[in-house]
């Protein structure tokens, strides 16, 4: 039978239940220079264990992830660390900050997320390959397409506060131009080579026993699935209230498609509506390697 006490205890306020989930990890600040402007990150103060790492590929649910992730880290007492959303306000591009020995900012206590193309850079720390990985992917037809769409309207631009920025931002409005300027099919097939690169660099995790490989189709429309899992994977926990105030930040499905929206549309195959029979041909073609080993048909 439950105690006076227990029967009189109140249950805490909505605030204080949520202040009381989030446990906040010692962190302290390292800055560091690659050629063209300060990157400031936090970093945890713990020394044991492994770092972990959250993957995916761009225009396949990443920064749905990516939010989760983060989310339920702070549930956790880990450091969240987006190294590669750092380095892009900062005027960095993908290509020039990966090409660094960035293997001191990979320690213990973090979980390093917002990679949104394989760190091969990071393939050879140690700290890497021992850890604990989660990973996301999708139909890269379909990708191609929302990619399309982020290019034209919605991608968000580098912070223009620096002269790097500057630079940064002025090069994604030219892109933009270009891609407003040139047809849907013509853009995909321009894009698919490169895109098949990115998958294919992810291959290994599809056989690595650190690593919990995620369909997008699979989780799209089953999201506390998807956060059950990512928590048994990294051995976390998240009180059900949480998890269901987490569903509410995510859970977006329009109810009809705005080109200009980052979440425009969420339906697997979109593919098949928006290019031609023949684009599609040639892409499945085109891009028959990554089809095949991630299961695409």
């Amino acid at each position: 039978m439950p105690s006076d006490a227990d029967t009189n205890t109140k249950p805490p306020k909505p605030d204080a239940a949520r202040a009381s989930a989030i446990r906040e990890p010692a962190t302290h600040p390292v800055t560091i220079n690659l050629g063209k402007s300060d990157v400031t990150l936090q970093l945890s103060d713990e020394t044991e264990g492994e770092p972990l790492f959250c993957l995916g590929v761009r225009k396949s649910g990443s920064t749905m992830l990516h939010r989760m992730v983060k989310f339920l880290s702070r549930r956790n007492g880990i450091n969240a660390v987006e190294l590669p959303d750092l380095f892009f306000r900062a005027g960095y591009t993908v290509g020039e900050w990966s090409k660094y020995d960035l293997s001191s900012l990979v320690v213990p206590g973090n979980v390093y997320l917002g990679f949104r193309a394989y760190p091969a850079a990071f393939a050879n720390y140690p700290h890497f390959r021992g850890a604990k990985k989660v990973f996301m992917f999708r139909d890269p037809r379909d990708a191609l397409v929302s990619q399309y769409f982020s290019d034209a309207y919605s991608h968000s631009l580098p912070n223009r506060e620096t002269e790097a920025g500057q630079k940064a931002a002025e090069a994604f409005e030219s892109k933009r131009a270009k891609t407003l300027a040139t047809d849907i099919d013509t853009y995909v097939m321009n894009n698919a080579r490169g895109f098949e690169n990115t998958l294919m660099d992810y291959a290994g995790l599809l056989t690595d026993p650190t690593c919990l490989t995620l369909r997008y189709e699979d989780f799209v429309f089953q999201k506390k699935r998807l956060i059950h899992k990512i928590l048994q994977h990294y051995e976390w926990t998240c009180p059900p209230g949480h998890v269901d105030a987490l569903l509410k930040l995510i859970d977006d499905v329009p109810e009809a498609e705005d080109q200009k929206r980052f979440v425009r549309r969420v339906i697997p195959g979109d593919h098949r509506n928006k290019l031609s029979p023949e684009t599609i041909r040639k892409l499945n073609h085109a891009m028959r390697e990554s089809l095949r080993l991630f299961d695409y048909y």
